[in-house]
C-alpha cells in the first residue's frame, strides 16, 4: 500500500511474523545487504537483498529480518489468501 503523508510517500509492505504465523503491514523497514537485481539462467529477475524491520513486530515484539523474496507483494493480492 502506498500512502501520502504531508507530501512524503510511504510504502507499507506485508510481512509474515514467524512467531505468530500471521501477517501485518508496516512502512517501518529498511533494505539492507542490497546486492541488486539478479538474473538466473532462465532470465527470471529477483532482488538479492534483505529487509529488516525498523520497529518491533506488532504481533510478537521482536525485530525480524527477511530475504526480499520472503516479502509479499501488496499489489498481488496473494496476502488476501492468508487471512
Amino acid at each position: 500500500m502506498i500512502h501520502s503523508l504531508e507530501g512524503a510517500w510511504l510504502m507499507k509492505m506485508i510481512f509474515a511474523c514467524p512467531e505468530k504465523n500471521d501477517i501485518f503491514q508496516t512502512q517501518y523497514f529498511s533494505i539492507i545487504h542490497n546486492k541488486g537485481i539478479q538474473i538466473d539462467d532462465k532470465g527470471n529477475k529477483s532482488l538479492d537483498a534483505r529487509v529488516k524491520l525498523d520497529t518491533p513486530c506488532p504481533l510478537c515484539g521482536q525485530y525480524h529480518e527477511y530475504h526480499a523474496n520472503e516479502i509479499m507483494c501488496p499489489f498481488s493480492g496473494s496476502h488476501e489468501k492468508l487471512k
